[in-house]
C-alpha cells in the first residue's frame, strides 16, 4: 500500500487544508517539547534518573544473588538427600530391599552392585 495520499480531482475544494494546518502546528510544538526534554537532559537532569535506575539494577543483583545462594543450598540438600536414599536403598534387606533396587533400576536410577550369588 502507498503511503501517499490519493490523488486530488482538479476543481475538487480541498476541506482538510484546516485539519493539516492544525496538525502540522501540534507536529511543532511536539518537536519544541522534544527539544526542551533533550536539553534538559542534557544538563544534567538524567543524573538523578540514571542514579535511580542503577541502586534499583543493584538492589536487584542482590536479590539475585541471594536467589542463586538459595538454589545452591537447596541443591546440595537435595543431593545428600538422594546420596542417603540410595546408600538406604542399597543396604535394605530380604525382599523388600531388593523390590526397592529393582524399582530403582526399572526408574532408570544406577543399578544397585551385584551381591555373589550363594550356591551356584
Amino acid at each position: 500500500m502507498s503511503r501517499r495520499p490519493p490523488r486530488r480531482v482538479a476543481g475538487q475544494p480541498d476541506g482538510s487544508f484546516a485539519a493539516l494546518r492544525s496538525e502540522i502546528e501540534q507536529l511543532r510544538r511536539e518537536l519544541v517539547q522534544a527539544r526542551t526534554r533533550i536539553q534538559h537532559l542534557e544538563q544534567g537532569a538524567a543524573d538523578p534518573l540514571a542514579a535511580r535506575r542503577i541502586a534499583e539494577l543493584e538492589e536487584g543483583q542482590k536479590v539475585a544473588r541471594g536467589l542463586a545462594l538459595d538454589a545452591a543450598v537447596a541443591r546440595s540438600r537435595a543431593e545428600a538427600e538422594l546420596k542417603a536414599l540410595r546408600a538406604a536403598i542399597e543396604r535394605a534387606p530380604g525382599l523388600r530391599g531388593w523390590l526397592l533396587r529393582r524399582a530403582l533400576r526399572r526408574l532408570g536410577g544406577p543399578a544397585a552392585p551385584t551381591r555373589p550369588k550363594q550356591g551356584r
